[in-house]
């Protein structure tokens, strides 16, 4: 696996990402805040909110100059087409019960080569629109690989998509990156308190977000 993407692949990066920006942007208003915080080199760990199957095309838009590897539940691989796709995308299969090991080595040698990677700590999308409880594989992943983390919110996809229904057409969706928090900060709180601290963090950020969706903030 290597942390820098071929010409071939930034092509097919951004040549998914302009109709995908053209979607988002015509059918939900589409915008995001706080893109220039994101570190341009090293490794760089997106801890966000998971609200919908939109997510990751929301953030690979929102922060397109720093393509992601993204973990990706395994049966999203099952059908041959989409596990194509996802895969040239660089997403990561992991089991969501129990302990994947094998999937967590790959996400550590992504950190470790200095590559930037998405991880959903809820573990699944949301039932409601909130952020539920994150995942201490997270603080593993930190403390093995010692990233830049960024915190990032994502609002308004659950109510274009929801966890068990369909698809809507029409909304307002933005994303809103926070500041970027050095591992040293995060390793030097417990377990338990490092994982709060992200999951309040971007459920803070949620709120604002949501506060700059409703008053018509202009994307910056």
């Amino acid at each position: 696996m290597t942390a820098r993407m071929s010409p071939r692949q930034w092509i097919w990066w951004y040549m998914l990402e302009i109709p995908c920006y053209l979607w988002i942007t015509i059918a939900y208003r589409f915008r995001g805040w706080g893109a220039t915080r994101i570190p341009r080199r090293g490794a760089v760990l997106f801890v966000a909110n998971h609200q919908s199957y939109l997510d990751p095309i929301l953030l690979g838009v929102a922060g397109h100059h720093r393509p992601f590897y993204a973990m990706a539940r395994a049966s999203l691989f099952k059908h041959r087409f989409f596990a194509w796709l996802i895969g040239t995308l660089r997403a990561i299969p992991i089991e969501q019960h129990g302990s994947d090991l094998a999937a967590m080595r790959r996400c550590m040698d992504v950190l470790r080569r200095g590559a930037t990677l998405l991880v959903f700590p809820e573990g699944a999308r949301t039932l409601d629109g909130s952020v539920g409880a994150f995942s201490p594989g997270t603080i593993i992943l930190i403390k093995r690989t010692r990233p830049i983390v960024v915190p990032v919110a994502i609002d308004g996809a659950y109510a274009a998509w929801p966890r068990g229904g369909r698809l809507r057409g029409r909304g307002r969706i933005g994303v809103l990156y926070g500041d970027p928090i050095g591992p040293d900060e995060l390793l030097a709180l417990s377990p338990a308190e490092a994982l709060r601290r992200l999951e309040t963090g971007v459920e803070a950020l949620r709120h604002e977000l949501g506060r700059r969706l409703r008053s018509g903030s202009e994307c910056k």
